[in-house]
């Protein structure tokens, strides 16, 4: 237990202010705008035994549990979500992530064969790589890192098998593993970690053939068996994703976000960028402050070919890290035929609109390769000249190369401060002392805290290699500083949120506008400054169960994305959302009552409202002539179709209150000379809705809420339609007098993906048990071709090894279903 013990012990080290301390951080916007609303959602639902399928908090209301970033099915995030406070799941998120990622390499190397030492420092590398650079808070990505070692073990002892319950079971720890890298990023996370995988199973197999182990038929077979068994099993990560991307703003992909009402609007984005990033990325590897490796994991990379027994896995990984590199240089992202290429693949497009996210797949390409070389030198210990050639070459990759090119020395201090302390270690190693195999590793756990706490205590500014070039600006992973953001005061409500809980539900919706930042085409990303804190942005409506009209997300309903840009007179990123300059109209259609802005700052032209609370630099208003969340219209005029419904809306003189815009005939008429009615508005539940509605004549309910597929409507129990009204909200027809209206939603695709993969695993337990029976009755495992023989030799003595292609260390631990074939 000593190596994922230090493993551990490290990760807690380096981030032992989310460990010790309540706190996190803004370092990463993403963070407290995106991720920590999530899980305080995730987590007081699932407390509650309840599916979070709708969040009403943002953006007038926005599917939850079937988007792809809410955490849904995501074990690590639901479980840290369900057992810790608001805040704190995310603080233990933070911190399981890297340590998972170490353990998963060090188990996935030792199923290699690879010796205790290696694995610890391979494990070691990635695991503080993570936590010491704000890798580890780029949430998506670090759970790429972690969940992807977790795959190749899978597919490790799923290859050495020779029994088919076994490899039943190793499947299906694959097949978990690999779903979790899916819920965590099913992009380029996804794309990296099936790569990686396909490159691992081509070279395990071709080295079986090779060894005249197995057939070319059965490899191929079994490989196709694996990777067909990843996505069936995780058919409740697909379903519903898949059919909810179909229905956003992201259905035409990054090259056509929004679709046909988007281009008829004329607020088509096409947000991919025409350049890769700079190609001396790699040497980031070892810069600190940041995504540091270690000195010795990176003098022991180009040893990874010496490693005789384990070339097809130094290939696998090399081949993999090869490839990521080359997708993210211009050499390929600027190529024309190129480009065309990969926008004809399905989704292709989300490649192009972050080709340099491959980056993240080098911090476990080269722990992984650093290992192997490693464990190349425990099996056969160089002469001292060749020991000078192998780690020279990496010292001049690593530390000549990028300082003749120019890189700023002081990045490299703590890699050459590491490469010193190494050598003698090394040097006893290669001069056969069996103590300096288990010392290493402490040397690099050494190493590593020290760019862990450069890390934690750095205060300046950008961290540069020096390399970047002005036409490439894209930078590395920036050091991760200690977290500065309190969770007692930011989960405090300020006076404004508590003013607006104490209207409850049906109080209205709150709009930020501050000025100049909203003019930024992000919106308020970067708006997260202590100061701002009482305005209520991003996502902090989620956190104290408010109703923002805005919101951050990639994933957005297409209605609702189109009108956010057809009513702003600048463009608007891709996943915000943002009022540059709201209109009576804007107020009245989004059910807005209350305005937050900055103390002393005008209200926007045409808005008249008064002061009824200030706190913390901010004054909320409330605006006169606001609509609540359901009201009664008696008007309306049917359009015919989404593109004349969003001109309706958009143009002068359209008045929410007084008449609606739907898309389809209601079953009823308007009767000329009738008054609007009233409604109350209750939320059982974000996914139960009811409305008690009073009206003159027969007329629609309007309900201030993004139309979604999802829903379903009643009227005094009976079903009624539930129309498209003013292009993006919904309508209920009653007819005249008082009634009952019942919204409910529902997403059927949560329970087909439930059983579509319960139907999988169901045959995947049915098959492991039929074959364990099987195999039992026959007192035998079935024929199969045995297992790589571990490291060849036997442990010795502190004394020099007379013969220097015996091992150091002995092989590691035979298993019981191994064939291994003597030498």
């Amino acid at each position: 237990m000593a190596g994922p013990a230090l493993i551990v012990a490290s990760v807690v080290l380096a981030e032992r202010g989310f460990v010790f301390a309540r706190l996190l951080t803004n370092q990463h916007p993403d963070i407290l705008s995106f991720w920590l609303p999530r899980s305080c959602l995730m987590g007081r639902s699932l407390a509650a035994g309840h599916v979070p399928l709708w969040n009403p908090f943002e953006m007038a209301g926005t599917p939850f549990a079937a988007d792809p970033q809410s955490g849904w099915l995501y074990l690590p995030w639901m479980l840290t979500s369900w057992l810790f406070p608001c805040g704190d799941g995310l603080r233990a998120f933070i911190v399981l992530q890297p340590v998972l990622a170490g353990l998963g390499l060090y188990w996935f190397l030792r199923m290699e064969d690879l010796h205790r030492p290696a694995a610890t420092a391979g494990g070691l590398a990635l695991g503080m790589a993570i936590a010491a650079s704000n890798v580890g808070i780029s949430l998506p990505f670090a759970g790429t890192l972690a969940w992807t070692p977790f795959v190749l073990v899978g597919a490790s002892g799923y290859l050495r098998s020779s029994r088919w319950s076994r490899k039943l079971a190793w499947l299906a720890l694959g097949a978990l593993a690999w779903g979790q890298v899916a819920s965590a990023h099913m992009s380029h996370g996804l794309v990296m970690c099936t790569g990686l995988l396909v490159a691992y199973l081509a070279a395990r197999s071709a080295r079986e053939v090779r060894a005249g182990r197995a057939s070319v038929r059965r490899e191929t077979v079994e490989g196709l068996l694996f990777l067909a068994a990843l996505p069936l099993a995780n058919l409740a990560l697909f379903i519903p994703r898949f059919a909810l991307i179909d229905r956003s703003s992201l259905r035409g992909g990054y090259a056509a976000l929004g679709g046909t009402l988007a281009r008829a609007a004329g607020t088509e984005d096409r947000p991919l960028p025409t350049r890769g990033i700079w190609s001396g990325w790699p040497f980031q590897l070892a810069s600190t402050p940041g995504a540091y490796v270690g000195a010795t994991m990176l003098l022991c990379v180009p040893a990874a070919v010496r490693a005789r027994g384990r070339r097809y896995l130094a290939a696998a990984f090399a081949i993999s890290g090869l490839v990521a590199y080359l997708l993210t240089l211009n050499l390929f992202v600027s190529a024309g035929w190129f480009r065309a290429a990969v926008l004809r693949v399905p989704f292709g497009d989300v490649y192009l609109h972050n080709p340099g996210r491959l980056r993240y797949l080098a911090l476990l390409v080269a722990p992984a390769l650093g290992a192997i070389g490693l464990q190349g030198f425990l099996d056969r210990l160089p002469s001292p000249r060749e020991a000078l050639w192998w780690l020279g070459a990496g010292a001049g990759l690593f530390l000549v190369l990028p300082l003749a090119l120019g890189a700023h020395p002081q990045r490299f201090v703590v890699f050459l401060a590491g490469a010193v302390a190494s050598a003698p270690v090394l040097w006893r190693l290669f001069r056969g002392r069996r103590w300096a195999a288990l010392a290493l590793p402490l040397v690099l756990a050494a190493d590593l805290m020290g760019g862990a706490l450069w890390s934690s205590a750095y205060n300046g500014g950008t961290v540069f290699l020096g390399l970047e070039g002005h036409d490439h600006p894209a930078l590395g992973p920036q050091p991760l500083r200690w977290p500065n953001v309190s969770l007692a005061r930011y989960l405090d409500p300020p006076p404004i949120a508590r003013y607006l809980q104490a209207r409850g539900e049906d109080g209205g919706r709150y709009l930020a506008w501050i000025q100049p930042t909203v003019d930024f085409n992000k919106g308020y990303l970067f708006t997260q400054d202590p100061k701002d804190w009482p305005a209520l942005l991003l996502g902090r409506a989620v956190l104290f169960r408010l109703n923002d009209v805005l919101g951050y997300s990639p994933i957005q309903l297409p209605r609702y994305w189109s009108y956010i840009r057809a009513t702003n007179p600048l463009p608007v990123f891709y996943n915000a959302s943002i009022l540059a300059s709201p209109t009576l109209t804007n107020v009245r259609l989004l059910g807005i009552r209350y305005l937050i802005v900055p103390v002393g700052f005008p209200l926007p032209e045409g808005l008249s409202a008064q002061v009824v609370a200030t706190g913390g630099g901010y004054d909320l208003y409330e605006v006169g002539g606001w609509e609540p969340r359901a009201s009664v219209v008696p008007s309306w005029e049917d359009v015919g179709s989404g593109v004349r419904a969003l001109r309706a809306v958009l143009a002068p003189g359209f008045d929410p209150a007084l008449r609606a815009v739907v898309e389809a005939n209601p079953g009823i008429r308007p009767v000329a000379g009738a008054t609007p009615g009233t409604a109350e508005y209750h939320e059982v539940e974000p996914e139960d809705v009811r409305i008690i509605a009073t009206a003159g004549a027969p007329s629609l309910v309007v309900v201030r809420n993004a139309w979604d597929t999802g829903w379903s409507a009643t009227v005094d129990g009976r079903p009624a339609p539930l129309l498209r009204a003013d292009y993006f909200l919904q309508a209920v027809p009653i007819p005249a007098g008082t009634h009952e209206v019942r919204l409910t939603y529902a997403d059927p695709t949560i329970g087909r993906g439930l059983l579509a993969s319960a139907l999988v695993w169901l045959v995947l337990v049915a098959s492991f048990a039929a074959a364990a029976a099987l195999e039992r009755r026959r007192g035998s495992a079935e024929p199969g071709r045995p297992e790589r023989p571990g490291a060849a030799g036997s442990p010795i003595g502190p004394s020099r090894l007379d013969e220097r292609a015996r091992p150091l260390i002995g092989p590691a631990r035979s298993r019981p279903d191994a064939g291994a074939r003597p030498r």
